[in-house]
């Protein structure tokens, strides 16, 4: 063979080494991405803690809401008169102080009997009773104040019964369903559902041959069907310890930050964790003798 013939059979060799390796990158590119579904990391149903006649409802479906912050309340007429009147009774000092005084006369009048007796003057019964009265006094001073930390305890329970009739957002969201107006009777029905979209999470599920290969917090690259151009980047949080022997696949949950509620919800895409990528590097030979020729005939010249 010459050598015109070995170069070309060499780049021949080659083109097809470097076509077979892109055929195995972009198989194991169709391999390493997975379908997923982009959801909520939270939806609460959002519902009343006593049963109760629905007053108000501020909020309606697809407003923004923060933590804490109030969504509906239940009728409190009679709740609001009870508290009110235990804040009155706590906040009525009165019998204390006069049991306070009652104890600094009876304090003065054992002095004083104490006095008399020590002269003479008084009978020893006379110096019993003042003892026993500047005793009854401490113990009803403190009795009217045990009265007034109850009277205290009980305008707690009063508010926390009023409070149990407000429905506050646990969490930072978007309303996404209401399901009662005011004036209807809840009990432990829902009243609204609320969705957290920051952050997202991605629901993917993936072939059990790829089991032990993803772990938490490894990155990936996220394509919403949406906006195919828009890649976005998230990081493994979930990774299911066991698989679904019907399907042969295992699920896998990554975060995606969405604080300005950019990205939607609800929506599927692509993932691809980043550094699973495989390619096969190839190229023609170097060295044109490399290439294999066909043996060499025997020489017959006798």
């Amino acid at each position: 063979m010459t050598h015109h013939e070995k170069q070309q059979l060499s780049g021949k060799l080659g083109l097809l080494l470097v076509l077979a390796g892109l055929s195995l990158s972009l198989a194991a590119d169709e391999l390493q991405t997975h379908d997923c579904v982009i959801v909520p990391s939270a939806v609460v149903g959002v519902s009343t803690a006593v049963p109760g006649v629905l007053e108000s409802v501020s909020v309606e479906r697809s407003d923004r809401v923060k933590k804490g912050q109030l969504l509906a309340a239940l009728e409190s007429d009679v709740e609001l008169v009870e508290r009110d009147l235990a804040r009155v009774r706590a906040e009525t000092e009165a019998a204390v102080r006069l049991r306070e005084v009652s104890l600094a006369f009876d304090k003065r009048s054992l002095k004083r009997v104490n006095s008399l007796a020590r002269d003479k003057v008084v009978s020893i019964d006379e110096r019993d009773k003042a003892e026993r009265e500047e005793k009854l006094a401490v113990w009803r001073l403190q009795d009217a104040k045990d009265l007034l930390r109850q009277r205290e305890l009980e305008l707690q329970r009063s508010e926390q019964v009023l409070t149990r009739r407000k429905v506050h957002s646990p969490i930072d969201g978007i309303i996404v369903q209401r399901l009662h107006h005011p004036g209807e009777y809840v009990e432990d029905e829902p009243i609204l559902r609320i969705a957290q979209l920051d952050p997202l999470y991605i629901e993917a599920i993936v072939p059990m041959t790829e089991f032990g290969s993803i772990k938490p917090g490894m990155r990936a690259s996220v394509v919403s069907e949406i906006d195919p151009n828009l890649e976005l980047s998230a990081d493994v949080v979930v990774v299911d310890g066991m698989g679904d022997a019907a399907s042969g696949t295992f699920g896998v949950r990554l975060a995606l930050p969405n604080p300005d509620y950019r990205i939607p919800a609800g929506v599927k895409c692509q993932m691809r964790l980043e550094g699973a990528r495989v390619t096969l590097e190839t190229g023609p030979p170097s060295d044109p003798e490399l290439v294999m020729e066909p043996p060499a005939t025997a020489d017959r010249t006798p």
